[in-house]
């Protein structure tokens, strides 16, 4: 366990942070660029989930949450807060700054595309060709590529990380946003159940089956959660 401080927050960072984005680099099929392909991967995702975390512990200790701790372990990351101290805006603000703070992790990347093409809108479609693991040919040929394939994944990891802590599924940063809007934990549980199943059919339309076990246990936790709430 890695243990240390930074800008007051409290980070523990466990070593199953590590197995698992190997795992998912694996999955992935991210061995086609061999080794240093998946190391890549690996330090990518760890810095954008990382930034996801402290997004949280940042914005909740501005808000008054107190001194916060994140841990970061298996699956991703957990930043506990004093939310009692929060107003229901003001926790609403915390989890959002989450993904917000990750996605800001690709503004350097359309800084630069837009910097070699001087268009808005290629660089926005080179983004969203990196967002599939495409790196455009003009920067493999001009720049290392392993610096564009580096940015590429940075790029995919913050996007399709923070879209998928933006949906409504408790406990994804979405659904913990439904969760301060929604009154009935019961409602919240069956919206959440609903959204993973439809998530699940679209899954297997497209062939992307890396996030079925995912969405399964997601699943689960929340019909627990159903059968366990009051209202």
């Amino acid at each position: 366990m890695i243990s240390f401080s930074l800008f007051g927050v409290h980070v523990k960072i466990h070593p199953s942070i590590w197995v698992t984005l190997a795992l998912m680099a694996y999955m992935l099929g991210r061995g086609e660029h061999g080794w240093l392909g998946g190391a890549l991967f690996v330090v990518a995702g760890f810095i954008c989930i990382f930034a996801h975390e402290m997004g949280h512990a940042l914005s909740g200790r501005w808000l008054g949450g107190g001194r916060p701790l994140v841990e970061l372990a298996y699956v991703g990351g957990v930043c506990t807060n004093n939310v009692s101290q929060l107003s229901r805006g003001g926790t609403i603000i915390m989890i959002a700054a989450g993904p917000l703070t990750s996605l800001a992790l690709t503004l350097p990347a359309f800084a630069w595309l837009y910097s070699i093409d001087c268009s808005a809108y290629r660089a926005m479609l080179r983004m969203l060709a990196m967002l599939y693991g495409i790196m455009p040919a003009h920067l493999v040929e001009a720049y290392p590529p392993m610096i564009v394939l580096f940015v590429t994944y940075v790029v995919q990891v913050s996007l399709w990380w923070s879209l998928l802590n933006l949906l409504p599924i408790y406990p994804l940063d979405g659904g913990m946003i439904m969760h301060n809007l929604i009154h009935s934990p019961r409602v919240m549980h069956i919206v959440s159940m609903a959204v993973a199943v439809l998530l699940i059919a679209g899954c297997l339309c497209m062939g992307y089956h890396a996030m079925l076990c995912i969405l399964v246990i997601l699943i689960l936790l929340n019909y627990h959660g159903m059968k366990n709430a009051p209202y």
